[in-house]
């Protein structure tokens, strides 16, 4: 599946994209990305895409408008609630620049957008454990995440299966933590624009140990 899914984020690049703004949402590479969906543009949005190619760009806003940098992701799960919610879950392609909103006479918000900086991204799809397990680089890498990551979980009191964790590479790894832990949405944003992933998990391990000297760090909402 990752194969596949690695080449789908390499053919696939839409010149304008609909933008489903979400703050303490970050979507990257590899991962999923499960959202409530209950507002009624939004629900526009996701027929639409339904009706086409599936793709949905997720970016957060600051008052002065939206970020320039999100994530494009393909929605593989899709459920409707009686009481006419949709429940759905984003697998994330790769990341996208936004270079200019379009006027559009959708509900929603659409935009240009440019993949050229993150030609990579796709590469995170076909990630391996197997190099990993082999490098001394890549093991100690994984062994200084894993230790900010316990002691995050230790300070928010969240219990983690380690073990399967360990099965996870270490990119996708990186990505997953970095979607899900319960930072502020500007550190969030500061992960998704990390150049690289080595980048991210340097960052990512920084955050860990500063909010978990925080005697409250906030978590962000998961819904729209």
């Amino acid at each position: 599946m990752s194969t596949h899914y690695k080449a789908l984020a390499r053919r696939t690049s839409p010149e304008v994209i609909p933008l489903f703004p979400l703050n303490g949402a970050v979507l990257l590479p590899a991962c999923d990305l499960p959202l409530n969906i209950f507002e009624p543009r939004y629900l526009n949005m996701i027929d639409d895409a339904l009706k086409t190619d599936r793709l949905i760009g997720m970016v957060q806003s600051r008052k002065a408008g939206l970020v320039s940098v999100g994530g494009l992701g393909r929605i593989i799960q899709f459920s409707e609630t009686e009481d006419g919610r949709y429940l759905i879950v984003l697998k994330g392609l790769k990341r996208f620049k936004i270079t200019e909103e379009v006027e559009t006479t959708c509900p929603y918000r659409q935009a240009k957008v440019d993949y050229d900086l993150f030609e990579n991204d796709a590469d995170i799809h076909a990630a391996k454990q197997t190099s990993e397990a082999l490098s001394e680089s890549g093991r100690t890498d994984r062994s200084a995440l894993t230790v900010a990551m316990k002691t995050l979980a230790k300070k928010i009191g969240v219990a983690v299966d380690w073990e399967a964790l360990s099965e996870i590479p270490l990119p996708v790894l990186v990505n997953q933590a970095a979607m899900i832990s319960p930072f502020q949405p500007e550190d969030k944003q500061s992960l998704i624009e990390a150049v690289s992933t080595d980048e991210r998990r340097r960052l990512l391990i920084g955050l860990m140990h500063l909010y978990a000297g925080n005697d409250s760090p906030s978590s962000p909402r998961q819904t729209q």
